[in-house]
């Protein structure tokens, strides 16, 4: 257990709360030299006595024998110790901590990053040396540990939502938080315990039907008398249904869509789930059913034992039975019918918003669809006609030949994209810059022709949106060339200036690739908008190529377009643009931008978004929080594209940063 519990100590547990005020933040602070106390060793004892209650089922490095009020202080030191460290390994996941008042919302951290935490006691902490030496020996893997040895690591860090819960704090990830509300919520509860009486009767009318919700795991049984009023039910199974019900946004989430309320007059349109989308929500409500079980003191065993608090299904997900699975299907499979119950329907969401997510369906690429529609046509002429054998194997050689063609290509732009994933700035860094701010990042073929920058030295942010010639492999190779060029401007030369930085990028980039005016006009390489934002005179330097700078001021927005836009060729050329100087005051936003967006064709009368269009609606929101302009602009040039099913057009850059 530290020995002063500081001011300064309490920050790693405060950078690990989501979103915490600013009162909280003083509240916390000022009180944690003896709260901080009460928190980590009532943390600390509740995972030592938890841990001893299910030592039969693995091996601990620890002993475990004696209460923890009978242990010394030295004993209980290492348990103080990895409570302290709590905040730091969640960090590790993108996960929050948070107090809850009467409901504790079900945190859903897949068995694999449970493994991650695991892997990381072993490397890193083990509780302390001594302990853990008789499983340390050597230079031993994690893997290779036997699994008896493998499980109390894995077991400790379930556990630490558990003692958190007896705390008073939650742990959440911020990706998976809606908009549904508590009202919302009980609705779905209520509607849910509804249909799963509505399904019983059938099965006692029919038994050749089969139906399941998913709390109950009972394999294949059920209990005695189900209450008929929600109110009436166990709190145990209430409070399941209403966790299941919290996390339905969740588990639409995890393919790619968010719930909005129906128009007025309008019927909600009904959801359509493939086998996929089944599986990935399927996979998500186990995860959300162990957690829950978890969270109310069960663990795992072989046998499901009411007084023991022990359930066979506490496992992944991928390693229970057919039967198991179907149960979690088959409440997937009543959500469409619940939306229109409530008069709800879906929309796709910004795909930055999943991304995050380790349980999620990633967006499909140009490929993926390519390779899907080329299948759904070879089913279709089956359909039509019946081919000869000798037809058929011809059909099969060509097929597997289309295939493996573009699963060759898909390998190539999903490694592409690993390569300009390692340079372009990570979204923590960027809240580092900004901590209230966007990037809407849309390539249109996997891999992108636009890039960012951000780079942060003293009191100078240097920060830009570019948008080089062409998409998919093309544009990625210069969008490389050019971050490249741009990071030694900024960061190895040092310059400030943005107007000495683009004479650097043009000057280096038309060397590279070899330009000459009498062969190519210099027009097709790069546009781009650079900042640089002094904090300290509050002055924001804008220069620029092409791309335009939007300022939003007490509700007014100013355009700021590129002075002089001159792509010098060699260096006998002067004069590449000229800069702007921009005094920004507190709450402003300033937005940067690629004209991929305002150029997306779509609506009724196919026609492009357009610029006007795209200010007009950056004023309307701009009252918002950052990262929901961010979302309300993804679903706008969504629902525009969708109107007439048209293909994204060109790659989507917008920055938005609020001062």
């Amino acid at each position: 257990m530290p020995g002063e519990f500081s001011k300064r100590e309490a920050l790693q547990w405060i950078e690990a709360m989501y979103r915490p005020d600013q009162k909280f933040i003083q509240d916390f602070t000022a009180s944690w030299s003896e709260q901080g106390k009460v928190l980590i060793n009532k943390t600390g004892e509740n995972l030592y006595t938890d841990i001893r209650r299910v030592q039969h089922f693995f091996s601990s490095p620890y002993n475990l024998v004696k209460p923890f009020n009978k242990l010394t202080e030295s004993e209980k030191l290492p348990w103080y110790d990895y409570a302290w460290n709590i905040p730091r390994k969640l960090r590790l996941l993108n996960l929050h901590i948070r107090p809850y008042n009467d409901f504790c919302r079900t945190c859903l951290i897949p068995y694999r990053e449970m493994e991650t935490l695991a892997r990381a006691d072993y490397n890193a902490y083990c509780l302390n040396s001594e302990a853990s030496a008789k499983h340390k020996k050597g230079n031993i893997q994690f893997r290779d540990l036997a699994s008896e040895v493998r499980r109390f690591y894995i077991e400790l860090n379930h556990l630490i939502p558990v003692s958190l819960k007896k705390a008073g704090y939650e742990i959440i990830r911020s990706e998976e938080l809606s908009e549904i509300s508590d009202r919302l919520t009980e609705r779905f509860a209520r509607i849910i315990h509804s249909r799963y009486l509505r399904e019983i009767k059938k099965k006692d009318n029919d038994p050749k039907t089969t139906f399941y919700l998913s709390w109950l795991k009972e394999g294949g049984s059920r209990p005695g008398k189900i209450p008929e009023n929600f109110d009436d039910l166990p709190e145990e199974i209430r409070h399941s249904n209403l966790d299941n019900a919290y996390h339905i946004p969740t588990k639409l989430l995890s393919i790619g869509y968010k719930l909005r309320q129906s128009g007025r007059g309008f019927k909600p349109a009904i959801l359509h789930l493939n086998d996929d989308e089944i599986e990935t929500m399927a996979r998500v409500e186990h995860i959300r059913w162990c957690w829950d079980k978890i969270l109310h003191g069960w663990i795992y065993g072989r046998i499901k034992d009411e007084s023991k608090k022990t359930h066979p299904a506490i496992i992944p997900y991928e390693d229970l039975s057919e039967s198991e699975k179907e149960k979690d299907r088959e409440l997937i499979r009543m959500i469409p019918a619940l939306l229109q119950d409530v008069d709800y329907d879906v929309f796709h969401v910004n795909p930055e918003k999943i991304s995050k997510l380790p349980y999620a369906i990633k967006p499909q690429s140009s490929i993926n669809r390519i390779l899907d529609e080329t299948r759904r046509l070879n089913a279709q002429i089956r359909d039509l006609v019946t081919p000869s054998l000798e037809v058929e194997t011809m059909i099969e050689a060509r097929n597997k030949k289309i295939e493996e063609a573009l699963k060759e290509i898909e390998s190539s732009y999903n490694y592409a994209l690993h390569i300009q994933k390692s340079f372009l700035p990570d979204n923590l860094f960027i809240r580092e810059c900004f901590p209230e701010s966007f990037v809407l990042f849309k390539p249109r073929d996997i891999v992108s022709g636009d890039f960012y920058f951000f780079s942060k030295r003293r009191h100078n942010i240097i920060f830009a949106a570019a948008d080089c010639t062409g998409h998919g492999i093309p544009g990625a190779l210069l969008s490389t060339i050019g971050y490249g060029i741009l990071d030694e401007a900024v960061n190895v030369l040092k310059y400030t200036d943005p107007v000495k930085i683009l004479e650097h990028l043009y000057l280096k980039m038309h060397k590279f690739l070899k330009m000459e005016k009498e062969i190519k006009g210099v027009s097709d390489d790069m546009d781009i908008a650079l900042c640089n934002l002094d904090t300290d005179s509050s002055t924001l330097a804008f220069a620029g190529i092409g791309n335009p700078l939007y300022h939003v001021s007490d509700g007014k927005l100013d355009e700021y377009r590129p002075g002089n836009m001159n792509k010098r060729q060699d260096e006998s050329d002067t004069g590449i643009c000229t800069s702007e100087k921009i005094k920004v005051k507190n709450g402003d936003s300033i937005y940067l931008l690629s004209d991929g967006y305002a150029d997306q064709f779509g609506g009724r009368f196919h026609k492009r978004y357009q610029t006007s269009k795209l200010k007009n609606f950056l004023v309307s929101v701009n009252a918002k929080p950052m990262p929901e302009q961010g979302d309300m602009l993804y679903e706008e040039i969504e629902k525009w594209r969708e109107e007439v099913n048209e293909q994204q057009t060109d790659d989507i850059l917008i920055i938005g940063i609020r001062i």
